[in-house]
C-alpha cells in the first residue's frame, strides 16, 4: 500500500517515485522484493516535473510552524509543455495550512493585498523562501473570523480547490450517481426531494467548481438554483455544441 500511494503520487518526481519504492523495498523480507516486481513493468504514469516538491513541502512546512510567511514563483505549462513562472514577480502569502486532495498537494494561504483565503498547488511552487515576516493574522482573513473555518467542510466546498467564496447551489441529479455525490461532497448536502429516478439536491459549494463539476456530469444533473450559474452551464454547453457540430 504504501508503494502503491508513492507510485500513483502525482507531487512527486519520478526519480523521487524510484528512490522512494527503492527504499520501501528495502523494508521488507526477502520474499517481498518478488512480490512487487511487477510495479518495474507499469507503464509511465504521470508525476510532477518539479524536482523540489519534497524540499517546498519542508520549507512551507517549517513557515507553518513558525507563522512566517513565504515568497515562492508560480508557475503553469506553456505550449512546450515545461514549467514557466505565470508573472515575473514572486507571490508573497500567508501560509496556514496544506492539503492533500486529487492526488495533489496544495497549499491553504492568504495572498497579500487580498483578505480571504487562497490556494496554490505545490508542485508549480519553485524557488520558495520563508521570509522573516509574520503572517496576517487569521482574525483578519474572512473564513477564519470568529474561529469558524472548518477544514474538512472547506475542502468539501472547494472540490476543485478555486478559491472564491461558496454559495448554496439546488439541482437535480439521478440516483445512479449518489456514490460520486459522496465522493465528491461528502455527506454535508441536503437531499430536499425526492422523485422516481432523481434526487433534489442543496449544497454549499465554491461557484466555479460547481460549474466544471456539472459539465462533468452533465448527463446526470440539472442545475435550478442559482439562475445566474445555470445559465452559464447552459451558454457554456451551447459553445461546446458549435466547436462539435
Amino acid at each position: 500500500m504504501l508503494i502503491d500511494s508513492v507510485l500513483f503520487s502525482k507531487n512527486i518526481s519520478r526519480s523521487q517515485a524510484k528512490r522512494l519504492i527503492d527504499k520501501l523495498k528495502t523494508l521488507g523480507s526477502n520474499k517481498f522484493s518478488a512480490k512487487v516486481s511487477h510495479i518495474a513493468n507499469l507503464p509511465e504514469l504521470h508525476h510532477s516535473d518539479n524536482t523540489r516538491v519534497m524540499y517546498n513541502l519542508d520549507v512551507i512546512n517549517d513557515a507553518i510552524s513558525k507563522n512566517k510567511k513565504i515568497s515562492f514563483i508560480y508557475n503553469s505549462y506553456d505550449e512546450n509543455l515545461q514549467l514557466k513562472p505565470r508573472r515575473e514577480e514572486v507571490y508573497i502569502v500567508s501560509p496556514y495550512q496544506m492539503v492533500a486532495t486529487n492526488g495533489r498537494y496544495y497549499l491553504i494561504c492568504n495572498t497579500d493585498n487580498y483578505d480571504n483565503i487562497s490556494h496554490y498547488r505545490i508542485d508549480k511552487i519553485t524557488e520558495v523562501q520563508m521570509l522573516k515576516i509574520p503572517v496576517k493574522f487569521k482574525r483578519n482573513i474572512k473564513e477564519f473570523i470568529g474561529g469558524s473555518f472548518n477544514l474538512p467542510k472547506h475542502m468539501a466546498e472547494h472540490i476543485y480547490m478555486f478559491s472564491g467564496e461558496s454559495i448554496w447551489v439546488k439541482f437535480w441529479a439521478e440516483k445512479i450517481i449518489i456514490d460520486a455525490l459522496v465522493d465528491w461532497f461528502g455527506k454535508d448536502f441536503k437531499i430536499l426531494q425526492k422523485e422516481n429516478d432523481r434526487i433534489l439536491i442543496n449544497v454549499k459549494v465554491n461557484e466555479t467548481a460547481m460549474k466544471f463539476w456539472a459539465m462533468q456530469y452533465g448527463e446526470f444533473v440539472e442545475i435550478i438554483f442559482p439562475e445566474s450559474l445555470r445559465d452559464e452551464i447552459r451558454q457554456t454547453a451551447k459553445d461546446i455544441l458549435e466547436k462539435h457540430a
